[in-house]
């Protein structure tokens, strides 16, 4: 029972700041005005600068052959999403004009706002750089399988040349030729001072749009999208990946694969997939209704996930 009190009282920050986002919008202090540019600013600025102090000040080594499965292992757990995702829209007959979107948004987890704070507070800061590593792969695997599957005609391999993406590998680069004592202190303190906004300014503004977007949900018919995405984002790949960290063959070395499988396994369906199902000409409607179904849903499922992982997978 204290196992499961630790697991909800670390789930608990991040849903509050969600909850005083929502707030902020409901009282105007957050305004519809502002989401552009502090959208931009979080994954231009705040984030890139949170990867870079995590991994420049990372301490331990990060062996090549230990990278390379941290990488490939988010690669591979986005595909499996998407491949479970778009099976169960054909086993469900979901329109083929909508099955794609599904697809893609139900089969990516929030790999970031969600995964980091509640990690961090379960398994300990030393998990954060393995996690960004190990979202290398996640985003790889969304800018190309993903938006290939979203809309082949706007498939774009420079995408890929994102600010996270290339703050990752600025920083393992840094890494490489000296670390933290290259850098100016006074260029750390700044990256450390935008770094630690990165986090709570994405939930207040994930927090917001959701106030926004529950003002003009509508379900679909029979609830078939909703069910689908709970069954698919909520149940079959968190019992798939639990399963793997707890009997599968976890490279000598990446034991911490564990802990990631049980943390991102645990997540709800990423919120950032609307961004890219609009900009990209896909179905919004659908997006919308995957992704709230999933996240009202997490409520109840993460701390369920995260007991089974913490309790009999890595203890």
């Amino acid at each position: 029972m204290s196992e499961l009190l630790n697991i909800c009282v670390a789930v608990a920050p991040p849903i509050v700041m969600l909850l005083i986002g929502g707030f902020c919008r409901r009282f105007g202090w957050l305004r519809v005005e502002a989401d552009a540019s502090l959208s931009i600013l979080t994954i231009r600025v705040l984030y890139p600068c949170f990867f870079f102090l995590h991994l420049v000040g990372y301490e331990e080594d990060i062996i090549p052959a230990n990278f390379m499965a941290l990488v490939v292992s988010g690669f591979i757990s986005i595909c499996i999403g998407f491949t479970v995702a778009f099976g169960t829209a054909k086993m469900v007959n979901l329109k083929r004009e909508i099955s794609s979107t599904f697809s893609f948004c139900s089969g990516i987890f929030n790999y970031g706002f969600f995964a980091f704070p509640i990690a961090g507070a379960i398994f300990g800061s030393a998990i954060i750089p393995k996690i960004i590593i190990f979202n290398l792969g996640v985003e790889i695997a969304i800018w190309t399988v993903g938006i290939f599957m979203l809309n082949s005609n706007k498939f774009r391999l420079q995408n890929l040349l994102n600010p996270p993406v290339i703050s990752i590998i600025l920083a393992l680069l840094i890494r490489e030729i000296g670390g933290k004592a290259i850098v100016p202190g006074f260029v750390l303190d700044t990256v450390s001072l935008l770094g630690v906004c990165a986090i709570p300014i994405g939930l207040l503004l994930i927090g917001g749009n959701f106030y926004d977007l529950l003002k003009n949900f509508r379900l679909s018919h029979s609830y078939k999208v909703e069910l689908s995405a709970i069954l698919v984002r909520l149940f079959l790949v968190p019992a798939m990946m639990i399963l793997f960290a707890w009997k599968g063959a976890i490279p000598s070395g990446t034991s911490y694969l564990k802990e990631i499988f049980i943390i991102q396994a645990a997540m709800p369906a990423g919120i950032f997939a609307i961004v890219i199902v609009k900009t990209y000409g896909a179905d919004t409607k659908t997006a919308l209704q995957t992704i709230l179904a999933t996240m009202i849903g997490s409520l109840l499922t993460i701390p369920f996930w995260l007991f089974i992982g913490v309790t009999y997978v890595v203890r």
